[in-house]
């Protein structure tokens, strides 16, 4: 049974900032060891954040990844509600296009799937991974009458590698005995833009199959194997629209956008875990990897939550990240509006409200990383 739509919320949020609208205000945060190594468990210091309106209109521009987009929409008219001059403009466009216009400086904030790597942090300065929630991946596919197809990390791999071609391929029929698959050919549909979608699943690709893993590998782009019946898309409701016009597609969504391929009558697989458990995305599965990944998230927050041990854990889960570069915010203004905003979306009294996560199908940020985010947001000074 698919229970997506009524479990509860399994994390309660705690931040160390007091949000003020009228005014400015200053919390004591906790801040990690300066060591990018560094453990959430490590012992942390103090440092403190300021936030609050700022004195003057401030247009906060973000762009990227499409899975977090429709979160920031949600949040735009709170965030402007809270402080009348933060006003937020987020667009979609791919996780590639946030990090690089982020580090760049041509926006403020990118919205990005997918986290930085050491050598890009280095390369920019410091730049900042933030996450601000915590979303998930599911798997669709494009066959009349089959519901709830069991498929494994491994099986997939397989399908977007070329080398299993039919949906009852013996493979993905081993994985779901007593169920009639038909013959139609399979039409893997991957995205055509730099997607922290396709980093996330690659990732879990890599971690189910040693010949992914030693092969295309994870990224945001990658270099897929060559499969003749393949389609490519441009972001995620596009995933959705040609998954629905493609009779035996399957194609890998952001859970955000996820609603539209259950309307849209698409299947959704149940994925194989690390546990050897068939699990959907829902709260209380996405919430399980969060429990079990949560305590070895480092100081730079450039943590991954794919295939996480337990029994209920999904294997498709990640944090949405804010990649900000502080030495591109030059004005204290910009700064304040920027660590406002962060402080307040992470919130539960604020942008991170039970209504706001599950319109999106995404959960809240486990308590004991909100530490290591407040403390990245205190590098944002301006």
């Amino acid at each position: 049974m698919n229970v997506r739509r009524h479990a509860s919320i399994g994390f309660a949020v705690i931040t160390g900032a007091v949000l003020v609208s009228a005014c400015g205000s200053t919390s004591t945060v906790t801040a990690p060891p300066t060591s990018a190594a560094a453990s959430a468990s490590s012992s942390p210091t103090a440092a403190a954040v300021h936030t609050g309106n700022p004195a003057g209109p401030q247009v906060l521009s973000e762009a990227g990844s499409s899975l977090l987009y429709p979160y920031l929409q949600k949040l735009a008219p709170g965030i402007t509600a809270a402080f009348p001059n933060i006003t937020l403009t987020p667009a979609a466009g791919g996780s590639g296009t946030g990090q690089s216009e982020a580090l760049s400086g041509t926006i403020d904030m990118g919205g990005s799937d997918a986290y930085l790597s050491t050598t890009q942090v280095t390369a920019n300065a410091g730049a900042l991974n933030i996450p601000i929630a915590v979303s998930s991946q599911a798997v669709n596919y494009n066959l009349a009458g089959i519901t709830n197809l069991k498929l494994s990390g491994s099986v997939i791999a397989q399908i977007y590698q070329g080398t299993i071609t039919t949906w009852n391929a013996a493979a993905i029929a081993a994985l779901n005995p007593g169920v009639t698959l038909p013959a139609t050919p399979i039409i893997p549909i991957r995205r055509s833009d730099s997607s922290g979608d396709t980093f996330i699943f690659t990732s879990f690709l890599s971690a189910t199959n040693t010949t992914w893993s030693s092969g295309p590998s994870f990224g945001t782009t990658v270099s897929w194997p060559s499969v003749s019946t393949e389609l490519t898309a441009s972001g995620n409701p596009a995933m959705v629209d040609t998954l629905h016009s493609t009779p035996g597609g399957i194609a890998y969504v952001g859970v955000s956008v996820e609603g539209a391929a259950l309307v849209d009558g698409l299947g959704e697989a149940e994925l194989e875990n690390a546990s050897g458990n068939y699990v959907q995305p829902n709260t209380t599965t996405v919430t399980a990897a969060v429990t079990a990944g949560a305590g070895s998230v480092p100081a730079s927050l450039a943590a991954p939550l794919i295939y996480e041990t337990g029994a209920q854990a999904y294997p498709i889960v990640n944090f949405e990240y804010l990649i900000i570069s502080p030495s591109k915010v030059t004005s204290s203004d910009s700064a304040l509006a920027i660590r406002t905003f962060i402080e307040w979306a992470i919130s539960p009294t604020g942008g991170a409200t039970t209504d706001n996560l599950s319109a999106v199908q995404f959960v809240p940020l486990p308590t004991n990383v909100i530490p290591l985010v407040n403390a990245a947001v205190a590098q944002i000074t301006g």
